[in-house]
């Protein structure tokens, strides 16, 4: 992205059980809309936690997935794509104000004691954070930390499929970007937590002082969920995942039986955001207070999930909406469908938006 920040790119969403391609423009009145929309299924050997265990069969499937869209068309070859968020490390730390060019040798040196691999493992990088509080005077940046060998991999199968990728993103950032308003102008004095409930796992992710604070990896996943309802009610996955959307936490659907499953599930994420509230409120004294919960992911879709966090949390819990910085027009997905591609659509933003609206 450095020799040429403004080309087009295709955002790349590759994740254990799918991946998803999304690809923006500018219309004649210099708004961004969608040039093209892709998804594919991936088989569960494809990838074990993060790691790649079937480069092939990546390949072939990053291929099938830009040659047939589901909506419009791709035309270009190079792409952003996002690393697997259980195999990232991103940190907010801060370090005592230096000259521009002693910054990067102490981020490297202060990053040693809070990442569990050797840094010369690793590729990292980081953001200077603009904010109007500041402690003792401390200049705040933002870390991000991957090991070499996944940046390694992706990449190759991304080259492999005969695509040119001009960035790797820690997937916080892309998800971010797509649901909150691209925009340095106005500075809320509140924070945001973000709960993307995905396939494999769910994150939390707390955006405050225009900045990623930090990020929680959880083992509660959408995909979990669908096979606790399949083997409960003895239902198909297909069956379970359509009855989880349709039912959800509502007692007066399916006979209240899908609210008892889904009960222990909600208490557990329920506690861990407790907990990850109070973990910020803590060590962030500089930080704002969380005043609202953004939802996201396959597994945010179920019913009444929005309001059940509601009354439980007392914060204001809404879905996020992934078209929130293009132009209102018609999506070729229904919202449930859209809310999945909230990554991809954040990776594609990167490329089309100028680095002022949204560093």
């Amino acid at each position: 992205m450095l020799f040429k920040p403004q080309q087009a790119s295709i955002g790349l969403d590759i994740s254990d059980r799918s991946i998803k391609a999304t690809q923006l423009r500018r219309n004649l009145r210099g708004k961004l809309e969608l040039q093209a929309l892709s998804a594919i299924e991936l088989p569960p050997t494809v990838f074990n936690d993060g790691e790649i265990k079937e480069s092939a069969a990546l390949t072939n499937a990053l291929t099938e997935l830009l040659t047939k869209p589901q909506y419009g068309s791709f035309n270009t070859s190079y792409v952003t794509a996002c690393l697997p968020e259980t195999k990232t490390f991103i940190k907010m730390i801060d370090i005592p104000p230096m000259p521009e060019n002693e910054i990067g040798q102490a981020i490297k040196w202060e990053a040693e004691h809070h990442i569990p691999i050797p840094i010369d493992d690793t590729y990292w990088d980081w953001q200077k954070i603009n904010s109007n509080k500041k402690i003792n005077t401390r200049l705040p940046v933002l870390l991000a930390v991957v090991p070499k060998n996944i940046v390694d991999t992706y990449t190759k199968a991304i080259i492999d499929a005969k695509l040119i990728p001009l960035a790797l993103e820690v997937e916080a950032v892309p998800i971010t970007r797509s649901l909150l308003t691209c925009s340095n102008g106005e500075k809320k004095d509140s924070a945001t937590m973000i709960i993307d409930i995905g396939a494999t796992r769910t994150s939390l992710i707390v955006v405050d002082l225009n900045s990623i604070q930090f990020t929680v990896s959880l083992p509660i996943s959408g995909r979990g969920v669908t096979e606790t309802i399949a083997s409960s009610l003895k239902l198909t996955e297909d069956q379970a995942e359509k009855a989880k959307i349709i039912c959800g936490l509502d007692p007066k659907k399916c006979h209240g039986a899908m609210a008892e499953i889904l009960h222990q599930m909600m208490d557990d994420l329920v506690n861990r955001i407790r907990e990850s509230i109070v973990f910020y409120r803590e060590h962030f004294p500089q930080g704002n207070k969380i005043e609202e919960i953004i939802l996201c992911g396959g597994g945010s879709n179920f019913k009444l999930i929005d309001k059940h966090l509601n009354a439980k949390l007392e914060l204001p819990v809404r879905r996020g909406n992934p078209w929130l910085n293009l132009e209102p027009s018609p999506c070729p997905l229904k919202p449930g469908e859209l809310i999945t591609h909230t990554t991809a659509i954040g990776l594609a933003l990167r490329a089309s938006l100028n680095s002022e609206d949204y560093d």
